[in-house]
C-alpha cells in the first residue's frame, strides 16, 4: 500500500491519474493541450530532459495540470524539487506561445521570398490579363487606324475623281467653245457679186462641195466646172439629182431651164440663185469657190 501512495506522489504518476480520472487518453490530452504527444508521455516518465528546455518543461506541466483540473501554479510550487530549475519563474500561459509544434512553425512570419511565392500565381495571372488588355486596345486603335486611312484615301480619290470630272468637263466645254468659234469662223457663205443676180461666191466651203438639185416640176439643168461638163439632164417633178464638185473646183456654171421650179443646196445649205424670181426659162449662173 505504501508503494501505490509513493508512486502517486510523484509529479508523473499525479498527472497521469487526473488524465485517467477525466478519462482523456494522450492523443485527447494532446489535441486539447497542443502539446505533442512525446512531450506529454516524457511528462508522464518524468524524463524531463526529452523536452525542449527547462522552461518549457515547467510551462508544459502546468498547462497539462490545468487541462486534467488541477491547479498548475500549486502544482509546480509542490513539486518543486522534482522539476529542473529555471532562471525565472514566469510562466507562460498560453502554450502555443512557447511549444515549437508543426502549428506554431506555419504561423511564423514568412520571409520575402516565401511571400513572393505565395503571391507568384496571382501575379502571372494578372500580367497575362494585363496583356490580354493591351493586345485587345491595340489592335482595336490599329483597325480605327485603318479605317480612318482608308476613308481619308476614298475621299481624296472622290476629290480627284471630281477634280478630273471637272477638268474633262472644263475641256470639252472649252473644246465645244473653240469648236463653235471655229466653226463660226468658218461658217460657209454664198453671196452675190455686188449687185449681181447671176454672179456669186461660196466662201469656206467642204474640200469636196455636195450639190443637190430638185426640181418640183420638169426641168432641165446643166452643171459645168472649170469649163468642163459635170452633169446634165432633165429632172422629173418632184425629182432631185446629187453631185459632188471635185476639190479643185474653182468656178461652176449652173443653167436652168426651169429656174422657177428648181432649187439647189450646197453642202446641205441652200443657194438662193434666184432671188428676183425670175420667170426666165433659161437661166445661167456662175458660182465662184474660194
Amino acid at each position: 500500500m505504501s508503494e501505490n501512495n509513493e508512486e502517486t506522489t510523484t509529479i508523473g504518476a499525479r498527472l497521469k491519474a487526473a488524465r485517467t480520472a477525466k478519462g482523456l487518453t494522450i492523443d485527447d490530452l494532446q489535441q486539447i493541450t497542443k502539446i505533442q504527444k512525446r512531450y506529454l508521455i516524457a511528462i508522464e516518465d518524468e524524463q524531463f530532459d526529452k523536452l525542449p528546455g527547462d522552461f518549457y518543461v515547467r510551462a508544459f506541466v502546468k498547462q497539462y495540470a490545468e487541462t486534467v483540473d488541477l491547479d498548475g501554479n500549486a502544482l509546480l510550487e509542490e513539486y518543486r524539487d522534482q522539476l529542473p530549475s529555471v532562471h525565472t519563474e514566469t510562466i507562460v500561459e498560453n502554450v502555443d506561445e512557447v511549444q515549437p509544434t508543426r502549428v506554431a512553425s506555419r504561423e511564423q512570419p514568412a520571409s520575402p521570398a516565401s511571400r513572393v511565392r505565395n503571391y507568384l500565381p496571382t501575379i502571372i495571372v494578372t500580367a497575362i490579363v494585363v496583356l490580354i488588355l493591351l493586345f485587345i486596345w491595340f489592335m482595336a486603335v490599329r483597325t480605327h487606324a485603318g479605317s480612318s486611312s482608308s476613308t481619308s484615301a476614298d475621299s481624296s480619290s472622290v476629290q480627284v475623281s471630281s477634280s478630273k470630272k471637272q477638268s474633262s468637263s472644263s475641256k470639252a466645254s472649252s473644246s465645244a467653245k473653240s469648236s463653235s468659234k471655229a466653226s463660226s469662223a468658218k461658217e460657209q457663205t454664198i453671196k452675190a457679186n455686188g449687185s449681181s443676180d447671176t454672179a456669186y461666191t461660196l466662201t469656206n466651203g467642204a474640200d469636196k462641195n455636195k450639190v443637190v438639185i430638185k426640181s418640183t416640176k420638169a426641168a432641165w439643168t446643166s452643171v459645168t466646172t472649170n469649163g468642163t461638163q459635170t452633169w446634165q439632164g432633165t429632172l422629173k417633178a418632184d425629182g432631185s439629182h446629187t453631185l459632188t464638185l471635185p476639190s479643185n473646183a474653182t468656178t461652176v456654171k449652173f443653167q436652168f431651164g426651169n429656174a422657177t421650179a428648181t432649187t439647189v443646196t450646197i453642202n446641205g445649205k441652200a443657194f438662193n440663185f434666184n432671188p428676183k424670181n425670175s420667170t426666165s426659162q433659161v437661166r445661167t449662173i456662175t458660182l465662184t469657190i474660194k
